[in-house]
This record gives structure tokens, C-alpha cells and sequence, in this order.
């Protein structure tokens, strides 16, 4: 297979973000065609490399080809659309009826959200449902790895002012074995969330600044276990709607298809929920404060774009450097999607 050809259809691999089964018989089914559209050019009295060249140029530019596919292939059946949006309800209900401070009903939720997103992670090819889950099991050990990190700080601080630690030294030096273990599990797992498709893993993502925002305002008053902790419900309200909301935007990501609406879904909706969110705190946040929120957020939500455009380029070279090595052995490539994960 000519390098023209092995690169166009790797580069289009990593665009289309279907399922693997289904992303594999599009590509033979592309490559097959190619193949022919190049052997008729050849006929024609074109050399090989122009014949794929122009093959290929005839096809289109990978993005627009991924995209077309993307839209005919991607839509979700509504059974799996109401599952994503399960995880968002329950927390919403859970806000609604001030149920939070309930922490064995919130262990109990947490332990359950952790095993059906393992049930359907562990074979590998999860269903794009799954995500909406994901992304809250991984709020546990973010979230705790977070509290456990602003109390060592806080521990370190008090030791070097003061000369002694605020809290038992044994904690401090579990919080000090449990904040790396905490940021390895959850950079393994958010490795395999964003291999597949960073706008899956971006909606993943979706409810961690509300979350993030809670916690930490729960601990600037004392502490999610402090006395008291219960009679802090003044964003229960806004907080339930927030859930809502992402229950909502979960839907209609899923539902619609072209890959631009769903950024700037998430983005939109993403800016005026941290509005709400801060509003709804009962602390005064001045209007750059707010915007600082709103940007660092969107920014934490699209982040997975950067990680996967500077993995793809990794990827590009890499295969163009093994294409050009085996045409120039006389080597033919076979099974080249093999290579794309």
C-alpha cells in the first residue's frame, strides 16, 4: 500500500470515533475503494504515486470525510440516552431533598455508580452511556485526592509556622502515600477515557467543576464531616437544577450529530452553569471572579482536546516514518488499522 494511502487512512482512524468494530469496516470498506479509484487512475496512464495521490485527493480531507461519517454512524438509541443521563438525576435528587449529608446513602451511591461503570469498562469497548458514569466514579478519588492535598498543605504550612502538626502524624503521612496514589489511578483511568474519543472524555468531565465547586466551598466552611454540615444547604436548590441541566445536556450531546455543536454545547453550557453556580454561593464574587471560574473551566472541559491533537501527531509520524520504511523494503502493508491503537 502506497504511504499516500496508509497515512490518509490512519489520519482518518483517529478521526472518525466510532465503535472499533464498526470503525474497522468503514476503513476496509474505504480502503477498498481507494485501492480501485487508484488502480482505474493507473490505467488511465498515471504513475502509482500520483494515482494514489489523486485518489486520495478526490476523497477529501480527513476531517470533512471523518465528519460525514460521524454523523450517519454516531447516533445513540434513546434506552442508552436515558442511561447517561441516570447518574446526573440521581445526584440532582439527591441535592433536591437535601439528601447529601446522608453520607451512607451518598457511600451507598457512590459504590453503586463505581460498579456499573466497571461492569461495562471492564470488557474494554464501554457504550458511550458509560461516560456520564465514568466520570462520576472519577470524582471520588479526584475530589478526595483534592481535600487530601489542601490538607497536607494546610498540615505543612502549621509545621513550619508553628512547629507541630495540626492533626496526627500518621494521617499526614497517609495523606502523603494516598495523594500520588490517588493521581495514578486517576490519570491511568482518564488515559483510557480519552483514548477513544476526547469529546467523550470531555463529557465525562462535564459535572466536576459544580462538584469541585461545592466541595470546596463545603471546606472553606469547616468541612464536609464538621457539626453542622447539614444546615449547609443554601445551593441545594441551584445545585439540583445544575444536575438538571447537565442531565439535559448529556441528552442532547448524545443526540445530535455534528461533533462542532456538541463543543460548543458543552461550552455554552458549561459558562452559564458556573454562572449560576457562583451566584448561588452565599459568598460575594465579583464579576472577574466569575469569569476566572468560567474560563478555567471551560478550559479543564476542552483540555482533552489538546492531549489527543499532541497524541495524534505523535501517531502521524510515527506511522509515516513505518509506511516509508516498509514501501522502501518492498514490503506491503496489510491489516494497517492493527496499528492505530
Amino acid at each position: 500500500m502506497a504511504a499516500e494511502l496508509t497515512n490518509y487512512l490512519h489520519s482518518l482512524a483517529r478521526r472518525l470515533h466510532l465503535e472499533p468494530a464498526e470503525e474497522q469496516d468503514i476503513l476496509l470498506e474505504l480502503e477498498g475503494h481507494l485501492e480501485d479509484k487508484a488502480a482505474e487512475l493507473e490505467s488511465q496512464g498515471l504513475d502509482r504515486a500520483a494515482a494514489y495521490q489523486l485518489a486520495v485527493q478526490e476523497m477529501g480531507a480527513p476531517d470533512r470525510v471523518a465528519n460525514g461519517m460521524y454523523k450517519v454512524h454516531s447516533p445513540i438509541v434513546w434506552r442508552d440516552v436515558i442511561l447517561a443521563t441516570l447518574p446526573h438525576f440521581l445526584l440532582a435528587a439527591l441535592f433536591a431533598l437535601h439528601l447529601w449529608s446522608h453520607y451512607f446513602l451518598v457511600t451507598l451511591l457512590v459504590i453503586g455508580i463505581a460498579l456499573v461503570t466497571w461492569k461495562n469498562w471492564r470488557a474494554g469497548n464501554p457504550s458511550k452511556w458509560s461516560y456520564s458514569w465514568m466520570g462520576y466514579s472519577l470524582a471520588a478519588p479526584t475530589l478526595s485526592w483534592l481535600l487530601a492535598l489542601i490538607t497536607l498543605s494546610y498540615g505543612g504550612w502549621t509545621l513550619v509556622t508553628t512547629g507541630h502538626l495540626p492533626f496526627n502524624i500518621v494521617l499526614f503521612f497517609l495523606l502523603v502515600g494516598y495523594v500520588p496514589f490517588s493521581m495514578w489511578i486517576v490519570f491511568r483511568v482518564g488515559r483510557k477515557v480519552m483514548r477513544r474519543d476526547w469529546l467523550l472524555a470531555s463529557l465525562t468531565a462535564l459535572p466536576f467543576p459544580f462538584l469541585t465547586s461545592w466541595v470546596l466551598f463545603l471546606d472553606w466552611q469547616g468541612g464536609l464531616w464538621a457539626s453542622g454540615a447539614e444546615g449547609k444547604q443554601s445551593s441545594d436548590t441551584s445545585l439540583a437544577f445544575i444536575f438538571l441541566a447537565l442531565a439535559v445536556t448529556t441528552a442532547v450531546f448524545l443526540k445530535i450529530g455534528p461533533r462542532l455543536i456538541k463543543i460548543g454545547l458543552l461550552t455554552l453550557t458549561t459558562a452559564i452553569l458556573v454562572t449560576i453556580s457562583a451566584v448561588s454561593l452565599p459568598v460575594s464574587l465579583n464579576v472577574v471572579a466569575i469569569f476566572m471560574m468560567i474560563v478555567a473551566s471551560v478550559v479543564f472541559l476542552l483540555s482533552p482536546a489538546v492531549v489527543e491533537s499532541k497524541r495524534n501527531q505523535r501517531h502521524y509520524r510515527q506511522a509515516a516514518m513505518e509506511s516509508t520504511g516498509l514501501e522502501s523494503a518492498g514490503e506491503v502493508v496489510t491489516h494497517w488499522f492493527c496499528n492505530t491503537t
